[in-house]
């Protein structure tokens, strides 16, 4: 023991622990950057693990089994995230535990060495790499910033599973019933706004001419009655109308369709939810 503390191999074994910390937090800022970066364009990302999250969120809500507390949802995956068989938590704590580590080993070769009768030069040495030691493992963080990174990563995913996926999912799988009765009553205010216009039109056609006798423009109407045509911006409009119901249900079919086939793909993942939750 005198033997490692005379030739410093204590200091040596310490420097090289906190160099591995402040390692270990360039990493996590650089996974979490590029977590960050591909968060920004969820629906379109190709990272295997966000794709995860969402396929796992989607088939909750295909079981009928909504999320309530979407934050502990996203919280408990990036808990799950791990890096070297570590997770990122244990990874980002790095400069807590080799602060913790350099202290108790410093605190006990001090006391080793006054026991070995040290010179006072060895002791004012590891006491001062150990002060470095510990305001350059908060500068670590103060640098790459990880949790401020995480904490960033987190709400971007919040907000998108709330304001976007959640809101779709619950009208597509929870409540198909009231957003059928939605896009029908949303037609049928367009018929009723459209309707005093066709009278309008069907009037016109029906008032005589000018020059044109009430009682001759109703006998002639009588015996000769000509085919009503609607004007052009009517016909364009009406036309639009059954346009958009053809798209509308052109989509439907499409949405059953993927939906069909995504539950034969994810036909795994879906026991592993039931297993999990059941």
């Amino acid at each position: 023991m005198k033997h490692l503390l005379e030739h410093y191999n204590l200091l040596f074994a310490m420097t090289i622990l906190t160099a591995v910390a402040i390692l270990l937090k360039c990493i996590c800022a650089i996974v979490y950057q590029m977590l960050l970066r591909d968060s920004e364009h969820v629906t379109s990302t190709k990272n295997k693990w966000l794709r995860s999250m969402i396929t796992k969120y989607e088939a909750c809500y295909k079981l009928q089994m909504p999320i309530y507390d979407t934050d502990t949802f996203i919280r408990t995956y990036l808990e799950q995230y791990r890096l070297f068989g570590l997770s990122m938590n244990t990874l980002e704590k790095s400069d807590y535990f080799c602060g913790l580590t350099v202290s108790g080993c410093t605190l006990f070769g001090i006391m080793f060495g006054i026991y070995y009768g040290l010179p006072d030069r060895w002791i004012l040495i590891h006491s001062m790499t150990l002060v470095l030691f510990l305001i350059f493992l908060p500068m670590s963080e103060l640098i790459f910033q990880v949790r401020y990174k995480k904490k960033m990563l987190r709400l971007q995913l919040l907000n998108h599973f709330e304001n976007n996926l959640r809101s779709r999912l619950e009208g597509q799988y929870l409540y198909p019933e009231k957003r059928a009765a939605y896009q029908q009553e949303y037609f049928q205010t367009e018929d009723k706004q459209l309707q005093p216009e066709k009278e309008k039109a069907e009037d016109k056609q029906m008032l005589p001419d000018n020059g044109q006798q009430p009682e001759a423009a109703a006998t002639h109407h009588q015996t000769k009655e000509e085919p009503q045509q609607l004007e052009p911006d009517m016909q364009e409009l009406l036309d639009s109308l059954l346009a958009e119901n053809k798209i509308t249900k052109e989509l439907k079919e499409t949405e059953e369709k993927l939906s069909a086939a995504a539950t034969r793909e994810k036909y795994q993942l879906v026991e592993e939810i039931i297993r999990e939750y059941l």
